[in-house]
């Protein structure tokens, strides 16, 4: 077809052919042509039809959402979405041929009007039931597919066979094939609405009718589908009644009818191939649900556009209230496709083409005009262009001299810069080197010294021990001796009474002064008292002795917890209960520990530096000590971050054995804590957070020193502020002879995990001091 002498290839035929329909031979049996249709249409779609949206929903007529989901009697139909059909045409029809000849088409029109009339369908050919006076079409040039709608419109058919000019098939023009063959389609589809192309004598049937009721509907209506619809209530009832049990042809009703599903010859197809008995399967079992509605003010494009997004091939019409007014299909779509109508749509568009034409010839002309002068004015640009090139290559020779000058400058300049920055970087070096080697000086100096002082310290409190130990001993040897001799006479002074009841008035009175009965039972619990005080004096310089050994340069088997019991009595007058003062708890977790080779002394320097500091942060937490005013902001706890288990000021002593080889010591306490800050610094030599003159910032240096370098441990702190301290010291039990240095890591991981359910070796003690004698 042509159009002012223009070709209009989109309304040819040849793009609307579908080429490979699916054929069968005249003698298949009909069960066997329904499978294979069900087959080609996604073996059997109604347990899984999936193909719209799961949030389109339903309205009720007093605007309420609700979505409906229901299931035959026998389960084998679960929810299905709302879905009429499905867009693409296979599988809706079969061509029967016998050899190249076209015996007839049978579609699913045909199985609806074989159910309706209850024609039993097993061991009947296909042969037998098709119809053989089939419509068709022979493909020529003249041919375009307003003659197939024409041909659609007159027979009332949805499939017309091509054939060539020896009568044999080329394919099949459909409405949906058309549909995808003519773009043109979409301008008017734009143009138009729902309402001017929709069908408002609607067929439809109630929730109860059967599938059989409906195949015989559509039998005797010619349609391909019916609407299941509810009756709406009057005014008064705000809910959805039930239509009459009788299906219902497309006679207006009364009563507005609101849409819930609908029914297709496909489906009719599908039930047939699944054997299923439709007098008694009731459409509201079986039926496409819930359903997505048009408005009547929707344009054609949008109903387009909808069916091909959800892959269906009818819509139904309903009002904003729900009630049912029409259905679109495919075949309404193609009814805007009027040949006149065609025609003066592009009659138009060759208008505005020309128009457009004429427009750009002039502005074609004003272009070349304007490419004349700009070529004038480029031959010009050229010479001018040509002159400057001169001009610059005489001035870029100069340039080039006075850059090889300066270049030359700028390699002296940066050789001498180098020069400088090698003799600086090497002055940076041993600078460095020298303040290495005398921070170094300074911090073995100041070890020395400590250690020098703590030897001294050692031999000073042996001495002392020593001096002390002598006379105690006397002390304690004789106690025994007193305690008889003393019980010798008093029981002498009660045979005395015994036999001489009445003593003289000199024995009298001096009986009377000097009280004999509170002299009999006191002078007992005095010894005692002077026993215990000898007992403690004993232990005290006992522990003194064992501290004392700081200048043991020899590896011993040593017993961890006498060294650390020999530190806390040392320590016992700082973790006694005074006036205005909370004494402190010390907890003991002793585990089973061997023998440790180690360097007793300077292990137990290090229990003495760990355990004063813990009393320090106690005391400091009680009130007793006060934060110097210069650290006030490094130890301040801000609200929330107090602890709830701070109850009594405790220090907590563990040990066990880790890895088989070490030995670990675990002291902790619930004191004030530390930053992070303070927590990365405190191993450094000369750190300390005392005031001037209470402390020289070694000890943990020392301690650091002792545990690392010369036991080859390790020393750890896990301290937050407002949650207490806790370091651990891991020393292999045995020594090695060469063991290398372990070079400092102050940030390692907790190797013993706390076990509060760890037996207690030894009953919790209360360091309180003893009550003094009057």
């Amino acid at each position: 077809m042509h159009l002012n002498g223009l070709p209009i290839p989109s309304l040819s035929l040849e793009p609307a052919i579908e080429r490979q329909p699916l054929t069968v031979a005249p003698d298949t049996l009909l069960v066997d042509v329904l499978a294979l249709m069900s087959q080609l249409r996604s073996s059997c779609v109604l347990p899984n039809r999936i193909e719209t949206d799961a949030n389109d929903v339903s309205e009720d007529p007093i605007g309420k959402t609700y979505q409906r989901s229901v299931a035959s009697p026998t389960s084998v139909f679960p929810e299905r979405e709302s879905v009429l059909d499905t867009a693409d045409s296979s599988g809706c029809y079969v061509l029967v041929i016998k050899g190249t000849q076209l015996v007839g088409v049978f579609t699913e029109r045909d199985i609806v009007r074989l159910t309706a009339a209850g024609t039993s369908l097993i061991n009947v050919k296909i042969g037998d039931i098709v119809t053989k006076t089939a419509i068709t079409l022979r493909k020529s040039e003249a041919q375009d597919v307003f003659t197939a709608l024409s041909l659609f419109r007159q027979h009332r058919i949805r499939h017309l066979p091509i054939m060539d000019d020896n009568d044999h098939i080329v394919g099949v023009v459909t409405n949906d094939s058309i549909r995808k063959a003519l773009q043109p389609v979409n301008l008017l589809t734009r143009l138009r609405y729902v309402s001017d192309v929709m069908t408002s004598k609607v067929v439809h049937a109630p929730l109860t009718a059967s599938v059989l009721d409906l195949a015989q509907l559509m039998a005797q209506q010619l349609v391909s589908c019916v609407v299941i619809t509810e009756q709406e209530l009057g005014t008064g009832d705000k809910g959805l009644g039930k239509s009459p049990c009788n299906p219902q042809s497309p006679i207006p009703n009364p009563q507005p009818l609101i849409p819930v599903g609908i029914v297709t010859e496909r489906d009719v197809v599908q039930f047939q191939a699944l054997e299923l008995d439709l007098s008694k399967t009731q459409a509201q079992n079986v039926m496409s649900t819930p359903l997505f509605c048009l408005r009547p003010s929707d344009s054609l494009w949008d109903a387009h556009q909808e069916m091909q997004r959800r892959r269906v091939r009818r819509l139904v019409v309903s009002s904003d209230r729900g009630q049912l007014l029409g259905i679109v299909s495919q075949t309404s779509l193609l009814q805007v496709l009027n040949p006149a109508d065609m025609y003066n749509v592009i009659e138009v568009l060759q208008q505005a083409v020309e128009e457009r034409t004429s427009a750009l010839r002039n502005s074609n002309e004003r272009l070349r005009s304007e490419i004349a002068e700009r070529k004038r004015a480029e031959k010009a640009l050229q010479q001018a262009h040509d002159d400057l090139k001169i001009q610059i290559e005489e001035q870029t020779a100069e340039l080039n001299k006075a850059n090889a000058l300066l270049k030359q400058d700028i390699i002296e300049r940066v050789s001498v810069e180098a020069a400088l920055r090698q003799s600086e970087a090497q002055l940076k070096q041993q600078a460095q080197h020298l303040q290495q080697t005398l921070d170094k000086l300074q911090k073995t100096q100041a070890q020395l010294i400590q250690t020098e002082k703590m030897s001294s310290l050692g031999q000073l409190v042996a001495g002392v021990a020593h001096e002390i130990n002598n006379p105690i001993n006397f002390i304690y040897g004789n106690l025994n001796y007193a305690d008889k001799y003393v019980q010798d006479l008093l029981k002498l002074l009660q045979l005395f009474s015994k036999h001489y009841p009445q003593p003289t008035s000199d024995i009298q009175r001096l009986t009377e002064e000097i009280d004999l009965d509170f002299l009999s039972t006191d002078l007992p619990k005095l010894l005692a008292s002077m026993k215990v005080g000898a007992n403690r004096i004993r232990d005290l310089v006992l522990s003194l002795r064992n501290f004392s050994r700081l200048d043991e340069s020899l590896l011993k088997s040593v017993n961890i917890h006498e060294g650390l019991d020999s530190t806390l009595l040392i320590l016992q007058n700082q973790l006694e209960a005074r006036t205005g003062r909370f004494g402190i708890r010390v907890i003991k977790e002793y585990g089973n520990l061997p023998l440790v080779e180690c360097l007793g002394g300077q292990l137990n320097q290090v229990f003495m530096n760990i355990l004063s500091n813990a009393i320090d942060a106690l005391k400091i937490r009680s009130g007793e000590f006060e934060i110097p005013s210069g650290d006030k902001g490094r130890w301040e706890i801000k609200n929330g971050e107090e602890s709830t288990n701070y109850q009594f000021p405790t220090i907590r002593i563990r040990t066990e054995v880790v890895n088989k080889n070490q030995v670990a010591i675990c002291i902790a306490d619930n004191g004030i804590g530390m930053t992070e800050a303070i927590s990365r610094q405190m191993f450094d030599p000369f750190f300390t957070t005392k005031p001037v003159g209470k402390g020289t910032g070694l000890g943990l240096s020392i301690s650091y020193q002792i545990i690392v370098e010369k036991h080859g441990g390790q020393l750890q702190c896990n301290s937050a502020l407002g949650h207490g301290t806790e370091f651990i010291i891991q020393i292999p039990i045995r020594q090695q002879s060469h063991a290398k240095p372990v070079y400092r890591n102050r940030r390692l991981k907790p190797t013993i995990e706390r076990n509060e359910t760890q037996k207690i070796h030894e009953n919790e003690c209360v360091c309180e001091g003893l009550k003094s004698q009057d």
